[in-house]
């Protein structure tokens, strides 16, 4: 019984924290905005590896494709 009482009350958790009780991203204390720390943190590991994924594919293709000579048309 106690693990679903303890379900209930995470769901519950879940609920309040969607609604955005206590949840500042970005915060304005001298009229300036300022952005949260953790949201600075994440938005530095996701551009990261969304540049880590870019490069590996880049390379992929350049492997694959590589030795296809590029073929420049006069036609615009």
């Amino acid at each position: 019984m106690g693990c679903v009482k303890s379900k209930r009350s995470a769901s519950r958790r879940d609920s309040e924290a969607a609604r955005g009780d206590k949840a500042y991203l970005v915060r304005s204390e001298d009229g300036s905005p300022r952005a949260d720390p953790a949201l600075l943190e994440y938005a530095q590991k996701l551009s990261e590896e969304i540049m880590a994924r870019a490069v590996q594919q880049w390379a992929e293709v350049d492997r694959r494709y590589g030795d296809i000579p590029y073929i420049e048309c006069d036609v615009p």
